[in-house]
């Protein structure tokens, strides 16, 4: 004697329903998934990576950095990396920030340099 639960169906290799306007990533076949990373990280290389010193530090990971080429301040937050890595970043510490060519007064702090 098995049991059917009520109200659910058995199991079937049939996929999940696609929602309308969902983005899938699904791999080629034929491509590694390094492949499909290497498209996505292609999308960084617009941003313009500018080296300079931070001058106040603000609430919530966020630095004022003044850029060394141009005099620009900025306003920028760390980075994943530096907040996983526990790494400090002090008034004055020389950064380097990856900055977007959308809007040229925001950045995010990538790198402190000693």
């Amino acid at each position: 004697a098995s049991r059917l639960a009520v109200g659910r169906q058995p199991s079937s290799p049939v996929a999940a329903p696609v929602v309308a306007g969902a983005v899938l990533h699904a791999v080629p076949p034929g491509h590694s998934r390094s492949a499909a990373a290497a498209v996505q990280m292609k999308a960084n290389k617009d941003m313009l990576e500018l080296e300079g010193v931070v001058l106040e530090a603000l609430p919530n990971a966020n630095f004022r950095v003044q850029l060394d080429d141009t005099e620009q301040v900025i306003l920028a937050h760390v980075s994943g990396k530096i907040r996983k890595n526990y790494i400090k970043i002090l008034v004055g510490d020389h950064v380097t920030c990856e900055i977007s060519p959308y809007d040229l007064t925001k950045g995010r702090i990538t790198f402190r340099r000693r």
